[in-house]
């Protein structure tokens, strides 16, 4: 199985050290280009930006081809 995340959900799996468990539950993950942005941005904790900078071969980033811009979230979330 295949699925989408946005930011909040590896930010937090990655700071309490369970980002691996989305490997056992999914083929892999992918994330927009948005939502690697904001992982590696400078606002980022360390870890999440370590984790980030070293990605693991299930996660795969996509580009989107549109991104909803009217709706009022974040980026991550408009491309996931």
């Amino acid at each position: 199985m295949i699925v989408v995340s946005n930011t909040s959900p590896l930010n937090y799996l990655i700071l309490i050290d369970l980002a691996g468990t989305l490997q056992d539950l999914y083929d892999s993950v992918i994330i927009p280009q948005a939502v690697f942005n904001e992982l590696q941005s400078a606002d980022a904790p360390p870890e999440v930006r370590a984790w980030i900078a070293d990605l693991p071969g299930w996660i795969e980033v996509r580009q989107t081809k549109t991104a909803l811009k009217e709706l009022r979230l974040g980026a991550g979330e408009r491309e996931a």
